[in-house]
């Protein structure tokens, strides 16, 4: 099928002699459509050939099954091919842009490339991190080097030298809080890559307003645009590929950088142009913003995840998978809008106002104005406050991560020895009990079920079958973030495996018994 759209669209004389016109650019999104839609089945074997899945173990999914985080590798290549296709040749497109050069344009991709890279060794390995933002931040300063600027922001500071090297870090924590924003609303099937088509439909549309200078751009918006939407075929609910950190990080800076280049037709406030980038991202960016706020005022790691995301609290309200996504797609699709007016000039401060405005209403309907309210204690008994919530927390959570330091042994003589410093600690996390099985029969416990309210079961990875069954003293649906946290570093601390590589299958398959967890009543 990809061989033949790209045979008639040889023929049709459009690839080879690419015109410097607005018109081509369609060539390259249905390229980049295609390709990766006809070749994302065959990434899905060769992927769980290598034995290679979505194998973590967290209260926070909302999926089942093992699920291979290819996709984003797909959209890099077919990206890579499209591109070069239209602006590494000799054509008249080309002769728009000098590709391999030195040039703001060349400094996108390359940054792009350093952040998909490392997505991609992510999926693969494991990455702790820090190292991650480190190289976030290597590739924001590349593309910076090489001539990357937000132009909006340069013009409302000045030109002083304080103002540049202001507008340069601005520019590079802009890049990476982007890269971080866009990886974390990956947690829905088509959600992240929803998004992203509409980030770059914007792209295309400005590209296409301006005309010929602006033809390189173009190209690659409706690349990425292209890429995209062949992924959403399969990535759609329910998902046969994820895109993992290769795609969350390539796209995210990808579709960052590109925004940087996006402008009114005519010449606006410089504020007003600074804010289309940021309208286009609010829905990624305010939802990072609340996570990093709320992390901190539990006494939660700022890089830990929690299903307090907007896209968890639709899903807690009783709307479906499919149709959380579709109301974040229509949300971020009228914060583009907005900036679409600003861009074609109708837009101004009624733009900015109304996406503060709606962020705020969007905010307070979801609950986020409770963040500092006080907190039942995680056994159910009373109150406490917020600070109080956060000394606990990062006692308990030094506890646990000191019982792994500098031990390797696995299996049950590592469960025998953690029993007795686990068995109060997660007596006040508001598990009273808890037991590890194997195939029906309890190789150890501790604790009791008395006055418990279910036992819940986790699958302890490569464990040969093994489960952790806690006995929770509240409801599951009262579990509060900072418990789940908790919970899911003791399971990383009982399975023996490192915090960077817990997203990341092994060399070996998992166990055919190995399940999601489950719930059991005692009076069941």
């Amino acid at each position: 099928m990809a061989l033949n759209a790209l045979i008639s669209v040889a023929d049709a004389g459009a690839i080879y002699n690419l015109a410097a016109r607005p018109s081509v650019l369609w060539i390259a999104a249905l390229l980049a459509f295609v390709v990766v839609a006809a070749s994302t089945p065959a990434a899905l074997r060769a992927w769980r050939s290598l034995g290679r899945s979505d194998r973590e173990v967290s209260l926070r999914k909302v999926h089942v099954g093992e699920i291979p985080r290819v996709g984003g590798f797909v959209v890099m290549v077919a990206f890579g091919l499209v591109m070069l296709l239209g602006l590494a040749g000799t054509t008249e497109l080309s002769a728009t842009h000098e590709l391999f050069s030195r040039s703001p344009l060349t400094g996108v991709l390359v940054g792009a490339l350093v952040c998909g890279l490392t997505g991609l060794f992510d999926d693969l390995v494991g990455l702790r991190a820090r190292y991650k933002l480190l190289l976030q931040i290597v590739a924001a300063a590349l593309a910076i080097g090489l001539g990357l600027e937000w132009t909006a922001l340069s013009a409302l500071l000045g030109d002083e030298l304080w103002a540049v090297w202001l507008a340069r870090c601005i520019c590079a924590g802009f890049l990476v809080a982007s890269v971080n924003a866009f990886n974390l609303m990956d947690g829905l099937d088509g959600l992240a890559g929803g998004l992203a088509a509409i980030g770059f439909s914007l792209v295309l549309g400005s590209a296409v307003l301006h005309g010929a200078p602006e033809l390189a751009l173009g190209w690659l918006a409706a690349t990425a645009l292209g890429a995209v939407l062949g992924f959403l075929l399969h990535n759609r609910h329910p998902a046969r590929v994820f895109m993992g950190d290769a795609g969350a990080y390539f796209l995210g800076f990808l579709l960052a950088g590109l925004l940087l280049f996006v402008h009114p037709l005519r010449e606006r406030l410089p504020i007003l142009t600074l804010s289309i980038p940021l309208m286009v991202l609010a829905l990624p960016l305010f939802d990072m913003s609340l996570a990093i706020v709320r992390r901190a005022l539990r006494g939660q790691p700022i890089f830990s995840g929690d299903c307090d995301h907007i896209h968890h609290r639709l899903l807690a309200r009783g709307l479906s998978h499919g149709r959380v996504a579709l109301v974040l797609w229509i949300s971020a699709g009228l914060y583009a809008s907005l900036a679409a007016l600003t861009v074609i000039g109708v837009g101004g401060w009624w733009t900015l106002g109304g996406t503060v405005v709606a962020t705020l209403i969007v905010g307070v309907i979801l609950g986020y104005h409770n963040l500092l309210r006080r907190l039942p204690a995680f056994t159910g008994e009373g109150l406490i406050g917020l600070g109080a919530r956060r000394r606990e927390v990062m006692e308990l959570l030094a506890a646990i991560d000191s019982l792994g330091l500098g031990v390797s042994d696995r299996g049950i003589d590592r469960w025998r020895r953690l029993t007795p410093p686990i068995t109060p600690i997660l007596g006040r996390l508001g598990v009273p009990g808890f037991e590890i099985r194997r195939h029906g029969q309890t190789l150890v416990g501790g604790g009791s079920d008395e006055g418990s309210w279910a036992w819940l079961s986790l699958p302890l990875p490569d464990s040969q079958g093994a489960e952790l069954r806690l006995a929770l003293a509240v409801r599951l649906p009262d579990l509060q973030q900072e418990q789940l946290m908790l919970l899911e570093r003791v399971v990383i601390l009982l399975a023996g495996i490192s915090i960077a590589a817990r997203h990341h299958g092994g060399r070996e398959q998992a166990p055919p018994d190995q399940k999601s967890p489950a719930v059991d009543h005692p009076n069941a």
